[in-house]
């Protein structure tokens, strides 16, 4: 399982981030290119990144995902919930739902369990599964933090 730091007791606001927007400007700082070049280049729309870039605006897990993975950087680093700035991606592809089931197998718990444990519908998990959806990056932090993993272990990146 993935290690990160023990950032439980931290506040974490998962629409705007400081932190986030720190760490994403210092990773372009010097670009000769534009925020649109850029963005292209991610495979994000340039909405996106300008927001996130500008504003601290987090956006969605699959957006998230694309800015890490081009960074070459783990998701919790950059949401500041590890110090360790870089990461090694995973050799082999495993989904979020596969990464899901092996967790909730592991600690030999229900969907439904889980589910009420961390405060969301146990439909969520037919729907992530189902139709290879990707939960809001809100949602991976607290499954992340109910298995005791990383964002980036969850989401099968690490």
């Amino acid at each position: 399982m993935g290690a990160f730091a023990d950032m439980s007791n931290a506040k974490i606001n998962f629409s705007v981030s400081e932190i986030f927007q720190k760490r994403l400007a210092q990773s372009f700082q010097g670009e000769e290119r534009s925020n649109v070049e850029i963005a292209k280049e991610i495979g994000i729309s340039k909405d996106v990144f300008i927001r996130a870039i500008k504003y601290g605006l987090i956006p969605g897990t699959r957006s998230m995902i694309k800015i890490a993975d081009y960074l070459e950087e783990s998701i919790d680093y950059l949401l500041g919930l590890a110090e360790k700035p870089a990461m090694r991606k995973s050799v082999e592809e495993v989904s979020f739902s596969e990464r899901l089931a092996e967790l909730r197998l592991s600690c030999g718990k229900r969907y439904g369990t889980v589910a009420a444990e961390i405060g969301i519908s146990r439909s969520q998990f037919t729907t992530w599964k189902q139709k290879n959806y990707l939960p809001s990056i809100e949602i991976c932090y607290q499954l992340s933090r109910y298995f005791n993993v990383s964002v980036d272990y969850i989401l099968g990146r690490d």
